[in-house]
């Protein structure tokens, strides 16, 4: 019966470690959408570094958003200068006078055929595909 109990507290203890490190530090989405970046096709899994998600740089592969999840490439950051139409505009580092705190940085992502701005505050986690074949598929 004591083996038992112990048995279950580990194993409480060990999906409450799992749940915690998933929810703030890794965590594996799927790639649902058809309109993606270059070499992600639906279906494929990323793996997502949560504690990243302050270090993100062009070419970056992210996540983002918050009820759906998004996977796009980062194509320019903050200070950079677009041109939309004609129109040049500066891409916001800031969200005031003397704010440094790269949350309110903005960020053009770039998925397929659609490109969107968003806050630093929206990013989810930077992204790595991952890759593996089953063992009888071979090309």
């Amino acid at each position: 019966m004591l083996n038992a109990l112990k048995f279950i507290v580990s194993l409480a203890v060990a999906i409450v470690v799992m749940l915690i490190i998933r929810a703030y530090a890794f965590t594996i989405c799927t790639a649902s959408a058809d309109n993606l970046v270059p070499g992600l096709n639906r279906g494929d899994k990323v793996f997502v570094n949560r504690l990243l998600r302050g270090s993100v740089g062009r070419g970056d592969l992210i996540v983002y958003g918050d009820s759906v999840l998004s996977i796009s490439r980062v194509a320019a950051m903050g200070g950079d200068t677009i041109e939309v139409g004609g129109d040049r505009f500066v891409i916001n580092d800031h969200c005031g006078e003397g704010c440094d705190c790269g949350a309110c940085r903005s960020y053009l992502l770039v998925g397929g055929n659609d490109s969107v701005i968003i806050a630093g505050s929206d990013i989810i986690g930077k992204a790595y595909t991952l890759k593996f074949r089953m063992k009888g598929n071979r090309d």
